[in-house]
């Protein structure tokens, strides 16, 4: 199944939908009939501003943004008539940015109608610069939701900037790529990232990093626990980058004995999707040859849209520019 295909499954362009941070590359654009609203951290006006210049970005596909989100729940910039109307609620690599992810999808629950689903597209960690970078847990989600985190800590800045890889000059890659990941900064610069805890404004990070089982156990444990009442109705990794996931109301049957079976398969899934990972490395006992260790090789589709990533990561200040294919 194409990637647009799985997002979009089920809706029609009468649906009611929201989408989250589109930027540039909009998944439902109402210029193409799409009853859609747009939420993002900047106006259409700023938004082009941002992204001028940049020789991958098309300004005339940013639209007008119809809720500007200035900080905060994402339930505060949305007016209240519109909460518990929507059919979906669609985040295309957005909720690894997010500060607070169990407040993140408790808005998403707030703005959905009782049958909506959320729509997410995830970073996949074996196949992006988040390589190096350990999987986070419920536990990092539940301190963040206690703390009330409206800005990244000390900790995911620096680990960031300890640990952010590349290869070649992409942010992305597909699993058989046996390019080595590259780090992108030296111990001195991770080491200034300390201070962006200082910075009185919101300086954008990827704070949320997962495989696809280590989402799914935080969505199991977060629902269980009471924080989320979403559970995931399907899971999808994708050749390169990411994984997809479709979530809807409600969580997994409660009886004790099958929940704890149902956390160790993925405690233990994590483990393996994490040894997966090391057939990348030269040197591994899993390592092997890759047919198509290039993406160029692998279509124009995934290579705009690998771009379009790119682009995006390096105007929120993820990636330096540059960090993009050349064309």
């Amino acid at each position: 199944m194409r990637r647009e295909q799985y997002l979009l499954d089920g809706l029609t362009k009468a649906s009611k939908v929201i989408e989250i941070g589109p930027g540039h590359n909009p998944l439902v654009p109402r210029s193409a009939g799409w009853n859609s609203f747009s939420l993002d951290h900047a106006t259409r006006a700023d938004l082009i501003a941002k992204y001028a210049g940049d020789p991958w970005v098309d300004p005339a596909k940013i639209e007008e943004v119809d809720f500007v989100w200035h900080g905060g729940s994402l339930i505060d910039a949305v007016p209240a008539e519109h909460h518990g109307t929507f059919d979906a609620f669609i985040a295309s690599h957005v909720i690894e940015h997010t500060t607070d992810v169990i407040r993140f999808l408790q808005a998403a629950q707030s703005l959905l109608r009782p049958e909506g689903v959320v729509i997410l597209a995830v970073p996949d960690k074996r196949k992006c610069f988040d390589f190096y970078r350990n999987p986070s847990t419920t536990a990092d989600a539940i301190v963040a939701y206690e703390d009330k985190r409206d800005r990244h800590d000390a900790r995911t800045h620096i680990d960031y900037g300890l640990r952010v890889a590349t290869k070649g000059s992409y942010p992305g890659w597909f699993t058989d790529d046996t390019r080595p990941a590259e780090l992108l900064y030296g111990l001195d610069i991770a080491w200034q990232m300390l201070s962006y805890r200082d910075v009185p404004d919101y300086v954008d990070a990827h704070n949320w990093v997962f495989v696809p089982a280590s989402f799914a156990l935080m969505m199991l444990e977060l629902g269980q626990l009471r924080f989320l009442d979403l559970q995931v109705e399907s899971l999808v990794p994708m050749p390169a980058t990411e994984f997809l996931v479709r979530l809807r109301p409600g969580r997994e049957p409660a009886d004790p004995d099958a929940l704890q079976a149902r956390r160790r398969t993925l405690m233990e899934r994590i483990l393996i999707e994490l040894a997966e990972q090391t057939q990348q490395i030269a040197g591994s006992p899993l390592h092997g040859p890759s047919a198509h260790p290039f993406l160029p090789a692998r279509g124009a589709w995934w290579h705009r849209w690998l771009s379009a990533a790119a682009s995006r990561a390096a105007a929120l200040g993820v990636l330096p520019r540059g960090t993009r294919p050349a064309r």
